[in-house]
Protein backbone atom coordinates (compact mmCIF):
# COMPACT_ATOMS: atom_id res chain seq x y z
CA UNK A 1 0.00 0.00 0.00
CA UNK A 2 1.21 3.51 -0.84
CA UNK A 3 3.35 4.58 2.14
CA UNK A 4 1.74 8.04 2.10
CA UNK A 5 -1.70 6.56 2.78
CA UNK A 6 -3.14 7.91 6.03
CA UNK A 7 -5.80 5.59 7.47
CA UNK A 8 -7.40 8.13 9.79
CA UNK A 9 -7.87 10.77 7.11
CA UNK A 10 -11.35 11.16 5.62
CA UNK A 11 -12.11 10.15 2.04
CA UNK A 12 -13.12 12.76 -0.51
CA UNK A 13 -15.24 11.53 -3.38
CA UNK A 14 -14.47 13.37 -6.60
CA UNK A 15 -17.49 15.12 -8.12
CA UNK A 16 -17.25 15.06 -11.91
CA UNK A 17 -18.03 18.37 -13.68
CA UNK A 18 -19.70 18.64 -17.07
CA UNK A 19 -19.87 21.38 -19.66
CA UNK A 20 -23.23 22.75 -20.79
CA UNK A 21 -23.14 20.40 -23.81
CA UNK A 22 -22.60 17.36 -21.57
CA UNK A 23 -18.88 16.86 -22.23
CA UNK A 24 -16.64 16.12 -19.25
CA UNK A 25 -14.97 19.37 -18.18
CA UNK A 26 -11.45 18.16 -17.45
CA UNK A 27 -10.10 21.68 -16.99
CA UNK A 28 -12.50 22.25 -14.08
CA UNK A 29 -12.02 18.67 -12.88
CA UNK A 30 -8.27 19.15 -12.43
CA UNK A 31 -8.80 22.54 -10.84
CA UNK A 32 -11.13 20.91 -8.29
CA UNK A 33 -8.49 18.25 -7.53
CA UNK A 34 -5.98 21.06 -6.90
CA UNK A 35 -8.46 22.75 -4.57
CA UNK A 36 -8.74 19.51 -2.61
CA UNK A 37 -5.00 18.99 -2.34
CA UNK A 38 -4.23 22.58 -1.35
CA UNK A 39 -6.75 22.22 1.47
CA UNK A 40 -5.20 19.10 2.95
CA UNK A 41 -6.89 16.24 1.06
CA UNK A 42 -4.72 13.18 0.47
CA UNK A 43 -7.30 10.38 0.07
CA UNK A 44 -9.17 10.72 -3.24
CA UNK A 45 -12.03 8.41 -4.18
CA UNK A 46 -13.62 8.25 -7.63
CA UNK A 47 -16.96 6.98 -6.33
CA UNK A 48 -19.60 5.40 -8.58
CA UNK A 49 -22.45 7.83 -7.95
CA UNK A 50 -20.77 11.03 -6.81
CA UNK A 51 -18.33 10.78 -9.71
CA UNK A 52 -21.16 10.24 -12.22
CA UNK A 53 -19.74 6.99 -13.63
CA UNK A 54 -23.27 5.80 -14.33
CA UNK A 55 -23.65 8.66 -16.83
CA UNK A 56 -20.49 7.72 -18.73
CA UNK A 57 -19.81 5.12 -21.39
CA UNK A 58 -17.19 2.43 -20.78
CA UNK A 59 -14.36 4.33 -22.48
CA UNK A 60 -15.15 7.54 -20.62
CA UNK A 61 -15.23 5.72 -17.29
CA UNK A 62 -11.77 4.24 -17.92
CA UNK A 63 -10.49 7.61 -19.10
CA UNK A 64 -11.71 9.39 -15.96
CA UNK A 65 -10.02 6.77 -13.78
CA UNK A 66 -6.70 6.97 -15.56
CA UNK A 67 -6.58 10.70 -16.23
CA UNK A 68 -7.47 11.49 -12.61
CA UNK A 69 -4.81 9.11 -11.30
CA UNK A 70 -2.17 10.43 -13.70
CA UNK A 71 -2.88 14.05 -12.85
CA UNK A 72 -2.68 13.49 -9.10
CA UNK A 73 0.44 11.33 -9.14
CA UNK A 74 2.38 13.34 -11.69
CA UNK A 75 1.68 16.65 -9.97
CA UNK A 76 1.80 15.53 -6.35
CA UNK A 77 4.05 12.48 -6.79
CA UNK A 78 3.17 9.70 -4.35
CA UNK A 79 1.83 11.97 -1.65
CA UNK A 80 -1.79 11.10 -2.41
CA UNK A 81 -3.83 7.89 -2.34
CA UNK A 82 -6.27 7.36 -5.21
CA UNK A 83 -9.12 4.85 -5.34
CA UNK A 84 -10.71 4.35 -8.74
CA UNK A 85 -14.15 2.88 -9.41
CA UNK A 86 -16.25 1.05 -11.96
CA UNK A 87 -19.70 1.38 -13.45
CA UNK A 88 -22.54 -0.55 -11.81
CA UNK A 89 -23.27 -2.94 -14.67
CA UNK A 90 -21.31 -5.97 -15.82
CA UNK A 91 -20.04 -9.43 -15.03
CA UNK A 92 -17.12 -10.35 -12.80
CA UNK A 93 -14.95 -10.81 -15.88
CA UNK A 94 -15.86 -7.32 -17.07
CA UNK A 95 -14.78 -5.95 -13.70
CA UNK A 96 -11.46 -7.78 -14.06
CA UNK A 97 -11.05 -6.37 -17.56
CA UNK A 98 -11.63 -2.87 -16.19
CA UNK A 99 -8.99 -3.45 -13.53
CA UNK A 100 -6.48 -4.69 -16.14
CA UNK A 101 -6.89 -1.46 -18.10
CA UNK A 102 -6.08 0.76 -15.12
CA UNK A 103 -2.69 2.42 -15.01
CA UNK A 104 -0.23 2.00 -12.18
CA UNK A 105 -1.24 5.32 -10.60
CA UNK A 106 -4.59 3.87 -9.45
CA UNK A 107 -3.75 2.62 -5.94
CA UNK A 108 -6.96 0.68 -5.34
CA UNK A 109 -10.25 0.00 -7.12
CA UNK A 110 -13.82 0.10 -5.84
CA UNK A 111 -15.99 -2.87 -6.80
CA UNK A 112 -19.73 -3.28 -6.32
CA UNK A 113 -22.18 -6.17 -6.58
CA UNK A 114 -24.47 -5.07 -9.41
CA UNK A 115 -26.76 -8.08 -9.84
CA UNK A 116 -29.96 -9.04 -8.03
CA UNK A 117 -29.53 -10.91 -4.76
CA UNK A 118 -30.51 -14.58 -4.73
CA UNK A 119 -28.34 -15.98 -1.94
CA UNK A 120 -25.24 -15.11 0.06
CA UNK A 121 -23.04 -17.66 -1.68
CA UNK A 122 -23.71 -15.90 -4.99
CA UNK A 123 -22.55 -12.57 -3.57
CA UNK A 124 -19.52 -13.98 -1.76
CA UNK A 125 -18.37 -15.95 -4.80
CA UNK A 126 -18.44 -12.79 -6.91
CA UNK A 127 -16.02 -11.00 -4.58
CA UNK A 128 -13.95 -14.16 -4.03
CA UNK A 129 -13.51 -14.62 -7.78
CA UNK A 130 -12.31 -11.06 -8.34
CA UNK A 131 -10.08 -11.23 -5.26
CA UNK A 132 -8.40 -14.38 -6.64
CA UNK A 133 -7.89 -13.00 -10.14
CA UNK A 134 -6.35 -9.59 -9.42
CA UNK A 135 -3.33 -8.18 -7.63
CA UNK A 136 -4.96 -4.76 -7.20
CA UNK A 137 -6.06 -3.59 -3.75
CA UNK A 138 -9.86 -3.43 -3.60
CA UNK A 139 -12.57 -1.41 -1.92
CA UNK A 140 -15.84 -3.24 -1.22
CA UNK A 141 -18.64 -0.78 -2.04
CA UNK A 142 -21.34 -2.11 0.25
CA UNK A 143 -24.86 -1.02 -0.53
CA UNK A 144 -28.31 -2.58 -0.43
CA UNK A 145 -29.06 -5.10 -3.19
CA UNK A 146 -32.16 -5.66 -5.30
CA UNK A 147 -34.12 -8.73 -4.19
CA UNK A 148 -34.11 -11.46 -6.83
CA UNK A 149 -37.02 -13.26 -5.13
CA UNK A 150 -39.61 -10.55 -5.65
CA UNK A 151 -40.50 -7.23 -4.12
CA UNK A 152 -41.18 -8.19 -0.52
CA UNK A 153 -38.84 -6.66 0.46
CA UNK A 154 -37.63 -4.95 -2.74
CA UNK A 155 -34.10 -4.52 -1.37
CA UNK A 156 -31.86 -6.71 0.76
CA UNK A 157 -29.11 -5.66 3.16
CA UNK A 158 -25.83 -7.47 3.53
CA UNK A 159 -25.70 -9.53 6.71
CA UNK A 160 -22.81 -8.78 9.05
CA UNK A 161 -21.60 -12.38 8.59
CA UNK A 162 -21.45 -11.98 4.80
CA UNK A 163 -19.62 -8.68 5.15
CA UNK A 164 -17.13 -10.34 7.47
CA UNK A 165 -16.46 -13.13 4.95
CA UNK A 166 -15.91 -10.64 2.13
CA UNK A 167 -13.60 -8.47 4.22
CA UNK A 168 -11.45 -11.48 5.10
CA UNK A 169 -10.44 -11.76 1.44
CA UNK A 170 -6.86 -10.57 1.25
CA UNK A 171 -7.30 -7.92 -1.48
CA UNK A 172 -10.27 -6.23 0.23
CA UNK A 173 -8.43 -3.40 1.97
CA UNK A 174 -11.42 -1.06 2.40
CA UNK A 175 -15.16 -1.18 2.88
CA UNK A 176 -17.53 1.68 2.16
CA UNK A 177 -20.09 0.91 4.88
CA UNK A 178 -23.50 2.22 3.93
CA UNK A 179 -26.04 0.19 5.93
CA UNK A 180 -27.62 3.20 7.70
CA UNK A 181 -29.00 0.74 10.26
CA UNK A 182 -27.41 1.35 13.65
CA UNK A 183 -27.28 -2.22 14.98
CA UNK A 184 -26.08 -3.62 11.66
CA UNK A 185 -23.37 -0.97 11.41
CA UNK A 186 -22.16 -1.79 14.92
CA UNK A 187 -21.98 -5.50 14.09
CA UNK A 188 -20.07 -4.81 10.88
CA UNK A 189 -17.56 -2.58 12.67
CA UNK A 190 -17.01 -5.21 15.34
CA UNK A 191 -16.44 -8.00 12.81
CA UNK A 192 -14.28 -6.28 10.17
CA UNK A 193 -12.32 -3.49 11.88
CA UNK A 194 -9.23 -5.68 12.11
CA UNK A 195 -9.39 -6.77 8.46
CA UNK A 196 -10.42 -3.78 6.37
CA UNK A 197 -10.45 -0.01 6.70
CA UNK A 198 -14.04 1.02 7.37
CA UNK A 199 -15.20 4.17 5.58
CA UNK A 200 -18.55 5.21 7.07
CA UNK A 201 -20.92 6.64 4.49
CA UNK A 202 -24.00 8.72 5.31
CA UNK A 203 -24.59 11.37 7.93
CA UNK A 204 -21.24 13.10 7.70
CA UNK A 205 -18.93 14.02 10.55
CA UNK A 206 -21.56 14.05 13.28
CA UNK A 207 -22.58 10.45 12.55
CA UNK A 208 -19.03 9.13 12.15
CA UNK A 209 -17.88 10.49 15.53
CA UNK A 210 -20.54 8.31 17.20
CA UNK A 211 -19.01 5.19 15.60
CA UNK A 212 -15.37 6.13 16.06
CA UNK A 213 -15.31 4.76 19.61
CA UNK A 214 -16.38 1.34 18.30
CA UNK A 215 -13.48 1.18 15.86
CA UNK A 216 -14.81 2.80 12.68
CA UNK A 217 -11.67 4.16 11.08
CA UNK A 218 -12.87 7.10 8.98
CA UNK A 219 -15.71 8.49 6.89
CA UNK A 220 -16.78 9.56 3.40
CA UNK A 221 -17.22 13.31 3.53
CA UNK A 222 -20.42 15.22 2.76
CA UNK A 223 -20.60 18.98 3.21
CA UNK A 224 -16.78 19.01 3.47
CA UNK A 225 -16.73 18.66 -0.33
CA UNK A 226 -17.46 22.40 -0.36
CA UNK A 227 -14.45 23.15 1.83
CA UNK A 228 -12.09 20.36 2.98
CA UNK A 229 -10.77 22.57 5.79
CA UNK A 230 -13.97 21.81 7.70
CA UNK A 231 -13.11 18.10 7.86
CA UNK A 232 -9.63 18.67 9.24
CA UNK A 233 -10.79 21.32 11.71
CA UNK A 234 -13.38 18.81 12.89
CA UNK A 235 -10.64 16.23 13.54
CA UNK A 236 -8.69 18.82 15.52
CA UNK A 237 -11.76 19.57 17.64
CA UNK A 238 -12.95 16.07 18.56
CA UNK A 239 -12.64 16.97 22.26
CA UNK A 240 -14.26 20.37 21.84
CA UNK A 241 -17.91 19.73 22.78
CA UNK A 242 -19.05 23.24 21.86
CA UNK A 243 -17.53 23.03 18.39
CA UNK A 244 -19.05 19.59 17.79
CA UNK A 245 -22.50 20.66 18.99
CA UNK A 246 -22.50 23.78 16.81
CA UNK A 247 -21.21 21.82 13.84
CA UNK A 248 -24.02 19.28 14.14
CA UNK A 249 -26.90 21.63 14.98
CA UNK A 250 -25.99 24.75 12.97
CA UNK A 251 -24.22 23.24 9.94
CA UNK A 252 -24.78 19.56 9.22
CA UNK A 253 -28.42 19.18 10.31
CA UNK A 254 -29.60 22.20 8.28
CA UNK A 255 -27.51 21.05 5.31
CA UNK A 256 -28.84 17.47 5.23
CA UNK A 257 -32.37 18.73 5.84
CA UNK A 258 -32.06 20.90 2.74
CA UNK A 259 -30.65 17.94 0.79
CA UNK A 260 -33.99 16.14 1.21
CA UNK A 261 -35.77 18.82 -0.82
CA UNK A 262 -33.73 18.19 -3.95
CA UNK A 263 -31.70 14.98 -3.64
CA UNK A 264 -28.05 14.64 -2.67
CA UNK A 265 -26.32 14.64 -6.03
CA UNK A 266 -28.00 17.58 -7.73
CA UNK A 267 -28.15 19.62 -4.52
CA UNK A 268 -24.43 19.21 -3.93
CA UNK A 269 -23.65 20.18 -7.54
CA UNK A 270 -25.66 23.38 -7.07
CA UNK A 271 -23.75 24.15 -3.85
CA UNK A 272 -20.47 23.61 -5.71
CA UNK A 273 -21.61 26.18 -8.26
CA UNK A 274 -22.35 28.62 -5.44
CA UNK A 275 -18.78 28.00 -4.23
CA UNK A 276 -17.45 28.75 -7.75
CA UNK A 277 -15.92 25.28 -7.97
CA UNK A 278 -17.92 23.96 -10.94
CA UNK A 279 -21.17 24.44 -12.81
CA UNK A 280 -24.21 22.42 -11.86
CA UNK A 281 -24.62 20.88 -15.34
CA UNK A 282 -25.54 17.19 -15.56
CA UNK A 283 -26.31 14.60 -18.22
CA UNK A 284 -29.76 13.08 -18.64
CA UNK A 285 -31.27 11.12 -17.01
CA UNK A 286 -29.72 13.12 -14.15
CA UNK A 287 -30.85 16.74 -14.43
CA UNK A 288 -29.56 19.80 -12.62
CA UNK A 289 -31.77 22.04 -10.49
CA UNK A 290 -33.47 24.85 -12.41
CA UNK A 291 -32.74 28.57 -12.01
CA UNK A 292 -35.53 29.13 -9.48
CA UNK A 293 -34.35 26.24 -7.33
CA UNK A 294 -30.74 27.37 -7.63
CA UNK A 295 -31.61 30.84 -6.29
CA UNK A 296 -33.21 29.22 -3.25
CA UNK A 297 -30.10 27.11 -2.70
CA UNK A 298 -27.93 30.23 -2.90
CA UNK A 299 -30.05 31.88 -0.21
CA UNK A 300 -29.64 28.78 1.96
CA UNK A 301 -25.87 28.77 1.43
CA UNK A 302 -25.63 32.40 2.53
CA UNK A 303 -27.43 31.48 5.75
CA UNK A 304 -25.10 28.53 6.23
CA UNK A 305 -22.14 30.81 5.67
CA UNK A 306 -23.48 33.15 8.36
CA UNK A 307 -23.82 30.19 10.76
CA UNK A 308 -20.27 29.03 10.14
CA UNK A 309 -18.88 32.45 10.99
CA UNK A 310 -21.11 32.94 14.03
CA UNK A 311 -20.92 29.46 15.56
CA UNK A 312 -17.64 27.98 14.30
CA UNK A 313 -15.64 31.17 14.03
CA UNK A 314 -14.62 30.65 10.41
CA UNK A 315 -16.11 31.41 6.98
CA UNK A 316 -16.11 27.87 5.57
CA UNK A 317 -18.53 28.64 2.76
CA UNK A 318 -17.01 31.72 1.23
CA UNK A 319 -17.08 31.28 -2.57
CA UNK A 320 -13.67 30.54 -4.05
CA UNK A 321 -12.13 33.30 -6.15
Amino acid sequence: MNKYFIKKDPYFSVILPFKRNGDIDYKVHFKYLDFFYKNGVRNFYLMLYNSRLGLLNENESLEVNNRTANYLKKKYKKKVYFIGAEKFEGSADETLDRIKKLNKNVDAFSIIFGEKFYNENQVYNYFKYINRKTSKDLLFHMQMMMNGHGIDPPIVNYSSNLVQKICRLNKIKFIKEDAKIHRLTLNIIKKVKNNSIIIKSGGGMSVWKNYKKYGCHTWLVGIELLNPKLAFDFLQNLKNKKFLKNLEEKIEKPFFSEVKKYGWHIFLKACLEYMNLMKRYERLPLQEVNSKEYKKICIFMKKLRHNSIKYLGYDYFKPVK
